[in-house]
């Protein structure tokens, strides 16, 4: 039974950040061992499942928890603010929750990792809607910029409807989108969207001055390499009036 990182990845959750080497399974004992590239780890609390292709995995709260102990910050919290993600309009449900999480997690403790475990708790949100805004809160939290507010709501005077902001700062009168390329290829998403990129590129002009005219907070616009490294998201945030609150830190 695959536990785990290995578990996390065949379970279909979005990977951001270093591969092991190593393969995660459940020890069939009652200790753990690691041998020839493959890493045993004792059983948790929770019932294993299955995943659509017939592989047994270790449940959703016990992979993320394990996740969270062994991998780096970012690759943890971007598997759990995908597993707690709730669609904004009722298509799909959520894998787990954040109050199922701790409880699992309080019950657990004290263990090995318990306190980087804590740490990736303390961050996660049902409100990232793609890994790049996971990625982006990290480094603004990394380059020292204000914790932003998610997905706030802006109704829309001129084009009708409510736009909602991936990341605002509104005492200091910005805002932030966190723009995949994959946003303006004109592909056929899942939800039918079936725009060529020119009509993208059109409704996201109008969109933009709605909120401006609405808010009259300046917008900071981002894509994925810009978060990765770090340093034009600083630019840009600056730009934008989001001033720097203490140093940086990872």
């Amino acid at each position: 039974m695959f536990a785990g990182f290995t578990a996390a990845v065949l379970s279909g959750m979005p990977l951001v950040g270093p591969v092991p080497a190593e393969i995660t399974v459940l020890a069939t004992g009652a200790s753990g061992r690691r041998r020839n590239g493959v890493v045993e780890i004792v059983r948790r609390t929770s019932a294993p499942i299955t995943t659509d292709d017939g592989i047994a995995v270790t449940s959703v709260i016990d992979t993320l928890i394990e996740v969270a102990r062994t991998r780096p910050l970012l690759t943890a919290l971007t598997m759990m603010d995908s597993a707690l993600w709730v669609p904004r309009f009722g298509k799909g449900t959520p894998s787990t929750t954040i109050e199922a999480l701790r409880a699992a997690y309080d019950a657990l403790v004290p263990f090995p990792g318990s306190r980087r475990v804590a740490v990736v708790l303390e961050r996660a949100t049902h409100l990232a809607e793609t890994p790049l805004e996971t990625l982006s809160r990290v480094r603004i939290e990394e380059l020292g910029f204000p914790r932003p507010e998610l997905q706030v709501p802006v109704q829309r005077t001129r084009g009708g409807g409510t736009a909602f902001l991936d990341f605002a700062w509104p005492a200091y009168g910005g805002w932030g989108e966190a723009d995949g390329a994959g946003k303006y290829l004109g592909n056929p998403k899942a939800d039918g969207d079936m725009r060529t990129p020119a009509e993208i590129v059109r409704n996201e002009k109008v969109r933009e001055n709605d909120v401006r005219a609405v808010t009259t907070w300046v917008c900071a616009r981002w894509e994925w390499d810009d978060a990765w490294k770090a340093g034009p998201l600083r630019r840009i945030l600056l730009g934008a009036g989001v001033p720097l609150v203490r140093g940086p830190r990872r």
